[in-house]
């Protein structure tokens, strides 16, 4: 990686990071000239993807406290009272000497994109014409640009004069906290203690060893899923076991029915279940087939976000049904392994969706995915091999990150290719 000859900062690139919205307001023919100069700039990249993706890393300073801010600003705003303590904020902000960007571009139809850590900063349109300035300061805009477009420009130089070399120092310099990778959970139980979420120490081994006989007896030829018929008041009896195996009504002084807790703990949009004839297999197969509950949500027994709630489906199959279990989110996986335990105990035929996975995990024999601090820590599959089978995500830890590096597994960086 070279040292960058020019003056972009940290804090600069902080800016052009969120400054869409600048980008777009503060435009004159020059600017665009330097965008489109940027693009080609980068087109000795080889392309990935059918939008021809193209990324290249980049290395700045932390820059000067000058960089940072105005002192006498931010003591009129009443942020900080003495030097001393605006050093400490600009510290507390930027307290390695050396920050790492990846800078992407894209092209799609007659558009241009521009990204600095995954984030759009700018789109260029072929037919752009000179837009009237906005309310910033249009010459500030340029400066920034015009140095991002010099950073860039040397650095697929440095590139193109050694690629192999390039990819090299990037494998050796690039902070782990930009990279992919993996770590078993019991490891990462061993660093953190108490600090992260001990679904070993939640459930205990009592309840584990539970499990695991669950998953080898139905995991096995001879288990059969399927229930012969089922009425509304069935479905609500199945929910109240899951309840109450979590003690959710445990500290309730009023007694509640199975409907009534199932009405109190799903989320809301029942599609109608609530109504149906309790004691009624037909009734209940008229309401499932009838699909007028379509888009809503009867089976999801514990709300919560998209990952993080908990359904109990019912299927029909060969005239018969079966039920589902799900919930593999590490927020609420140890519900789910006692409701599987309490249905289980209670001799009710059902499924577990998942059911490898969440053995693995509460077991700590499964794997963490690693993934770099620009990247929100969800729904990340498709950044991992599906052979790793891993289903949960964090970014590395700055307060484990010394402990965390040497025993984590990081996987080999994509190598940016020259376009021949």
């Amino acid at each position: 990686m070279k040292q960058n000859s020019f003056t972009l900062s940290a804090p600069k690139m902080a800016l052009i990071s969120s400054g869409e919205k600048m980008f777009h307001e503060a435009l004159d023919n020059e600017i665009l000239a330097i965008w489109s100069d940027i693009y080609k700039v980068m087109s000795c990249i080889k392309p990935y993807g059918d939008d021809e993706i193209r990324s290249i890393w980049l290395k700045v300073s932390r820059g000067s406290i000058q960089d940072f801010g105005d002192y006498r600003e931010y003591k009129r705003d009443g942020e900080v009272k003495t030097r001393k303590e605006f050093e400490q904020m600009w510290l507390e902000y930027y307290p390695l000497e050396h920050y790492w960007y990846k800078f992407t571009t894209s092209k799609y139809r007659e558009e241009k994109f521009f990204y600095l850590d995954s984030k759009l900063i700018f789109t260029l349109r072929e037919q752009e014409l000179t837009l009237t300035p906005g309310v910033y300061a249009i010459d500030h805009v340029r400066e920034l640009l015009w140095e991002l477009s010099g950073l860039i420009r040397e650095e697929v130089a440095v590139l193109k004069t050694n690629t192999e070399n390039w990819n090299n120092n990037l494998e050796k310099e690039l902070p782990h906290s930009k990279r992919l990778g993996r770590i078993r959970r019991a490891d990462f139980w061993k660093i953190t203690g108490d600090d992260c979420i001990r679904l070993d120490k939640k459930l205990g081994k009592n309840r584990i060893k539970q499990f695991q006989t669950y998953l080898s007896d139905s995991g096995s030829a001879g288990y059969s899923p399927f229930i012969s018929s089922i009425t509304a008041d069935d479905f609500f009896r199945f929910c109240e076991i899951c309840y109450d195996a979590n003690g959710y009504f445990k500290k309730n002084k009023v007694s509640r029915s199975p409907r009534e807790k199932y009405n109190s703990m799903a989320d809301g949009r029942d599609g109608g279940l609530l109504e149906v004839t309790g004691n009624s297999p037909d009734a209940f197969k008229d309401w499932y087939h009838d699909k007028k509950w379509a888009g809503s949500h009867p089976w999801e027994i514990c709300r919560g976000g998209n990952s993080t709630h908990i359904s109990l489906q019912v299927y029909p199959e060969n005239g018969q049904w079966k039920l589902h279990l799900a919930g593999s989110s590490v927020i609420r996986v140890t519900e789910t392994v006692k409701m599987a335990n309490a249905l289980y105990n209670s001799q009710i035929p059902f499924l577990l969706r998942d059911a490898e996975a969440i053995g693995r995990m509460v077991t700590g024999t499964d794997f963490i995915g690693i993934v770099p601090d620009t990247v929100f820590p969800r729904y990340c599959h498709s950044f991992f091999p599906k052979e790793d089978r891993i289903n949960d995500f964090m970014n590395l830890p700055a307060e484990y990150k010394d402990q965390i590096i040497p025993i984590a597994t990081w996987y080999p960086l994509e190598k940016v290719e020259l376009d021949k």
